[in-house]
């Protein structure tokens, strides 16, 4: 019963699994952006471009898909409603 699962179907390895695809792709990007930067011909650099675009566009995906998976835990304190100041003053005056 005690079976070993691939690394990247329990939660550390698709966390590092993850992790490790983002930072390439951003690794990526960064050198496409240094290599469009430092292009002398006008057609390797659009060919530098279009790529980067395309990681661009990945990443933004990647995001999305982030920002829409993590969902907010719901707040366990109760919130803070302040006492009303005439009900408060009156019951102070009957004291």
């Amino acid at each position: 019963m005690n079976q070993m699962l691939p690394a990247d179907q329990t939660l550390l390895g698709s966390l590092l699994s993850s992790l490790s695809r983002s930072r390439r792709l951003e690794d990526r990007i960064r050198k496409l952006s240094a290599d469009a930067v430092a292009a002398t011909d006008p057609a390797e650099a659009n060919r530098i471009l279009e790529e980067l675009t395309v990681a661009l566009k990945d990443h933004v995906e990647r995001l999305r898909q982030l920002a829409t998976a993590s969902s907010i835990p719901p707040e366990r304190r109760q919130p803070f409603i302040p006492a009303d100041p005439i009900a408060t003053a009156s019951n102070n005056e009957l004291l």
